[in-house]
């Protein structure tokens, strides 16, 4: 049986058969394995409080000493940041998959469309008439479809967080207008806040999630300024930290809150309007290759087009 054989007697549903049952092999070892840390960090919770510190100190040595298998096993988190699990965590909670799973089960998305693909490749290459007298071609192509099988769903989620943080810093002077005037009616910062994110639900989707979680940090968390600090970090733009540590100075120096407020808005829309500047100043720059190679061959058309044929006739005449 030569190599065209081979590869015509492979057909899609029997790779996909194959790469379904390895998946649900790899998919079920995987599930076990995150249970296991859950167990323990349950059992050490109960242990911490039942041992005094010294104790606690002492077993936490040792475990440091002795760590367990699960600890030396790859991070199934690898390559995303803290923004993107947070990303992550969220597509998952829409089709209510508890958050300490969605690490499992992005991993595993990750894998099944990698494998998916690099088979569906696998046997398109090989069918091909051109890939039948050798078998490395159509084993590469798989590769690589495997490959950008493996980075699209972290390409995704890069570009998700990206716009996300981006749709939060544009609508985030619009909120903190609507929050001075929450302020100056008499709210807190808080019962401002809640309010702020909830006229903002539809308007803006992104800074009304981020300013939700930011309300619940201000209830749970001790320290106000700890809160606001996080929400610079979840939006990770130089303005908003600005802002953030206004804030964070006038709530802990007693100065004017609606006063901070407005003056950060200020800002904001000072900086954005200096990044418009700056984008409108690169404009001519990056417009210079469009010009050149769509423009200007059709004015040189245009303008030597007619003596280029005049020539062309003068020519042929003085031939003839």
């Amino acid at each position: 049986m030569n190599m065209s054989e081979l590869w015509n007697s492979v057909t899609l549903p029997d790779l996909m058969a194959l790469f379904g049952t390895s998946s649900l092999v790899v998919g079920g070892a995987a599930l076990i394995a995150s249970s296991i840390p859950m167990r323990a960090e349950l059992v050490q919770r109960r242990i911490n409080l039942a041992l005094p510190q010294t104790a606690l100190a002492t077993a936490e040595a040792a475990r440091k000493a002795h760590p367990s298998v699960i600890q030396h096993l790859p991070s199934l988190a690898a390559g995303l940041s803290d923004a993107e699990r947070r990303q992550v965590v969220r597509l998952f909670s829409n089709i209510h998959v508890a958050s300490h799973r969605a690490i499992l089960y992005f991993f595993f998305a990750r894998l099944t469309l990698a494998g998916t693909l690099g088979a569906m490749t696998l046997v398109l290459a090989g069918r091909l008439a051109v890939f039948a007298a050798s078998w490395w071609p159509p084993v590469l192509a798989a590769l690589v479809a495997a490959l950008a099988g493996w980075l699209l769903p972290i390409l995704f989620i890069a570009r998700i967080v990206k716009a996300r943080k981006k749709a939060a810093a544009l609508g985030l002077p619009d909120a903190l207008e609507l929050l001075v005037v929450c302020v100056e009616a008499g709210l807190s910062l808080e019962d401002g806040m809640q309010r702020v994110a909830r006229e903002l639900k539809v308007s803006q989707p992104a800074l009304a999630d981020e300013l939700d979680l930011t309300w619940a940090e201000l209830n749970i968390l001790p320290s106000r300024a700890q809160a606001l600090a996080n929400l610079a970090d979840r939006v990770d733009v130089p303005s908003v930290r600005s802002v953030v540590s206004m804030l964070s100075q006038s709530l802990q120096f007693g100065t004017p809150l609606a006063q901070s407020l407005r003056v950060g808005a200020v800002e904001m829309r000072a900086d954005q309007l200096t990044l418009l500047e700056e984008k409108a100043s690169r404009l001519p720059a990056l417009m210079t290759i469009p010009v050149m190679l769509f423009i200007m061959p059709t004015i040189f058309l245009i303008i030597g087009g007619p003596a280029a044929l005049r020539l062309i006739d003068t020519f042929r005449g003085g031939m003839h």
